[in-house]
């Protein structure tokens, strides 16, 4: 008889995802395990959940180990890398043949792979209604999550939404608004089906909250102003997320202000954190700082009577090399270290405050012009730097809102490249910060030629 199975890895620990992997009608090897047998077994079962997060944060220079957070980060205005690897980025100078382009595609898509056979093999499993729903609703986070960075990444992909390799290898894309809506439907689902209290003593496996956090970012990229703002208004209502004083505890392991976090898995590198850390945090007091703050972003936050807006002085670190200084990212201060003491952090509270302030800016009343503000205030008065007044106009709150998801969301996972996108403000601002020429095709990242190989059906972005 011939049956599916599910790769042990997927079970245990994570391997390289440079393409998605697919079932075979074979006899079973002797390290796999039949998927009917696994899922089965709830311990089985939740591992296999697990290795999904694994996958996503094993390895350096992946996907959701921070190759994303890096290349938006140098194609806006973040930061740069000054050894050259990344000049494509940094001159916005994409073309189909890029290194790591292929990577931000195959890679989500392995996930979303992984995310199906989970949601199969749980439906089909004689595990208990409550555990069905919470495995569930992970792998339709997970799933709507890589298809969030996959659609606002690449414009037009294919939905993928079973495991069904032979018919997934042709598929068309779909439009952004056919990827928007499995995403809004996917998140409404995990929504009701996981549970409020995380799984575990930390918060590593998404919750209620996190899936309501990934929703209203998601309403808002889709011009939902008012399911923004109430669903940004229920995770700001819980009282378990703070939006601590110390900004140097916002990245740690043990930060109030974190909503899901990425747990890394030190399969071969001893001590490491985060590999965000491990890559940009320089290897002694000595050496080039090779990741270095753009210096229009330097000089754009605020100084005041107040002093100098705190996000540049605990999330920015200067070190001099030949006599020159270069600031560098320090969001996440370990390089490596034990115990491990900082998490990749994914979702946190800051931008749901940010979501919040910009859907009641694009509502626009007096009144929730008002509101707005006091939410940007919120941060502004934890970074020390005067707040607003009260008394914006709609044109003038929203270019207060783009202003502070720049300051607090710089280097973190596209949010910088994302805005300046969606919003159509990247031609005017990249071409001022950066002076590159920017136009308004470079606003167009291209799908790599490898990938376009694998699917005769896939057309290039315009």
């Amino acid at each position: 008889m011939k049956v599916k199975f599910i790769p042990l890895y997927i079970i245990a620990t994570s391997v390289s995802l440079l393409s998605c992997e697919k079932f075979l009608e074979v006899d079973s090897p002797k390290n796999q395990v039949a998927a009917e047998t696994a899922f089965q077994d709830e311990k089985i079962a939740n591992a296999t959940v697990i290795g999904m997060y694994t996958s996503m944060n094993g390895f350096n220079s992946q996907f959701g180990s921070g190759l994303l957070s890096t290349l938006l980060s140098i194609a806006a205005d973040d930061y740069l890398y000054a050894a050259g690897s990344y000049d494509a980025f940094k001159d916005n100078a994409l073309l189909s043949s890029t290194s790591f382009l292929d990577r931000l595609w195959s890679q989500p898509y392995a996930h979303i792979g992984q995310a199906n056979k989970v949601i199969e093999g749980v439906e089909n499993s004689t595990l208990s209604t409550s555990v069905k729903a919470q495995l569930i609703g992970e792998a339709k986070f997970v799933r709507a999550f890589c298809y969030f960075y996959l659609v606002n990444t690449f414009n037009k992909v294919p939905l993928v939404k079973d495991t069904d390799v032979f018919k997934n290898n042709l598929l068309p894309q779909s439009s952004k608004q056919e990827v928007y809506d499995f995403i809004t439907q996917d998140l409404v689902d995990a929504v009701a089906n996981l549970t409020d209290p995380y799984v575990g003593t930390e918060r590593v496996r998404p919750n209620k909250k996190a899936a309501q956090a990934l929703l209203a970012r998601v309403y808002l990229y889709t011009q939902k102003w008012e399911l923004a703002e109430t669903t940004s208004s229920a995770v700001i209502a819980d009282t378990r997320y703070k939006i601590p004083t110390d900004l140097n505890s916002v990245f740690l392991k043990t930060s109030e202000e974190a909503i899901w976090q990425l747990q890394t898995v030190n399969t071969s590198t001893a001590g490491v954190n985060t590999w965000e850390g491990f890559s940009i945090v320089p290897t002694s007091a000595t050496v080039n700082p090779l990741y270095r703050v753009y210096q229009k972003t330097l000089d754009a936050f605020e100084s005041t009577v107040l002093g100098t807006d705190k996000r540049k002085v605990n999330w920015t670190k200067e070190q001099p090399f030949n006599g020159v200084p270069y600031s560098y990212p320090s969001k996440y201060k370990v390089r490596t270290s034990t115990p491990v003491a900082e998490y990749n952090t994914v979702l946190r509270l800051a931008e749901q405050y940010l979501i919040r302030a910009e859907a009641r800016a694009n509502i626009g009343t007096a009144a929730k012009l008002s509101v707005a503000v006091d939410d940007l205030n919120v941060l502004r008065a934890r970074a020390g730097v005067t707040l607003l007044s009260n008394t914006l106009n709609k044109a003038d709150a929203l270019l207060a809102v783009e202003k502070e998801r720049h300051f607090e969301l710089f280097g973190e996972w596209g949010h910088r490249w994302f805005d300046l996108v969606r919003t159509n403000r990247a031609v005017a601002v990249l071409s001022v910060t950066k002076g590159n020429g920017f136009t308004a095709s470079d606003m167009l990242i291209p799908i790599h030629d490898e990938i376009m190989k694998t699917n005769p059906n896939l057309k290039p972005n315009d």
